[in-house]
């Protein structure tokens, strides 16, 4: 696991370590918890921890006051019902491709067109969730967010590790007033 994005499931594994927690907690006691829990060091997740958490309230997954974060328990119920139906509509396709007859009911209700082999559309609230996974690492200085335009794919940005024999080294040197 990279330590500058927690695989692909940032926005989930926050929550889950929220919900654990059981009461709210600051970005500092998350990003502890997830250290803790993944034997990473707290430094390098401790920028992701904090945007997946910003992102999160953004989002309406999370709440925050008084510096502290934590999840909007409807959001967090509705959005597992919405995985339930999810999953069990994937498990559905599978058992109703070999017996021909739920391929067009679930096209259907996953907004194709009946061709077959289309995966059901995810929820809002999945979307929302899916939305945290891709948190950019953090940018120095103003909006640490690049805004995208309608049909403009967001460009993934690299986590800025560089291995040690390519690291190149830069000298600082004072310059004397004229």
């Amino acid at each position: 696991m990279n330590p500058t994005n927690l695989g692909k499931q940032n926005g989930a594994l926050v929550m889950e370590v929220l919900k654990v927690l059981g009461r709210p907690a600051t970005s500092f006691e998350v990003a502890e918890r997830v250290s803790d829990v993944y034997r990473l060091p707290l430094q390098p997740i401790r920028p992701v921890v904090t945007d997946v958490l910003e992102g999160g309230v953004r989002q309406g997954l999370f709440s925050y006051r008084n510096h502290r974060y934590s999840v909007v328990q409807p959001v967090v119920d509705q959005l597992r019902r919405d995985i339930d139906k999810y999953a069990s509509e994937i498990l559905a396709m599978d058992t109703g491709s070999s017996e021909g007859s739920s391929e067009t009911s679930l096209d259907d209700a996953a907004g194709g067109s009946g061709g077959g082999g289309a995966l059901p559309q995810m929820s809002p609230l999945m979307l929302k969730l899916q939305k945290l996974d891709g948190s950019p690492p953090m940018l120095a200085g103003g909006n640490r967010y690049r805004r995208t335009t309608m049909g403009e794919q967001q460009e993934r940005l690299p986590s800025g590790d560089v291995p040690i024999g390519d690291r190149v080294e830069v000298v600082m040197l004072p310059v004397s007033p004229i």
